[in-house]
């Protein structure tokens, strides 16, 4: 069943990833939201464009592989470990203690799991 929908949901977990991109545009507001940083120090907000482009990337290497199965195995890969490990980074962290990016590193880890699912029903089907 699930290797039939694996297009819908590369689109949408493709979608959501890449809205993390609002972060390149906004970077301030999203360290504020999703990590309760409030800074102004030029490398953070650096790093922070960089890490949502970065994510927006992934994101739409996802949204493209529901259109392009050639392409799903090293997406998912890419898409399953970066959200496995940006999750265990979380956990490993004084932020598992924000809800928010709790609620975010949850999604993440949803996603990713999912993938890797699909990936191993893949493999044995």
């Amino acid at each position: 069943m699930i290797p039939t929908a694996t297009g819908t949901i590369l689109l949408v977990t493709g979608a959501l990833t890449a809205a993390a991109g609002v972060g390149f545009v906004m970077p301030r507001q999203l360290l504020a939201l999703i990590l309760g940083e409030n800074t102004s120090d030029a490398t953070v907000i650096l790093m922070a464009r960089h890490w949502s482009l970065l994510v927006a990337l992934v994101g739409g290497l996802l949204m493209y592989a529901a259109y392009h199965p050639e392409v799903r195995l090293p997406a998912m890969i890419v898409g399953a470990a970066e959200k496995l490990v940006f999750g265990a980074l979380v956990i490993a962290s004084p932020l598992r203690k924000r809800r928010l990016t709790l609620a975010v590193v949850g999604a993440d880890a949803i996603m990713g799991l999912l993938y890797v699912l699909i990936l191993t029903q893949a493999r044995f089907s």
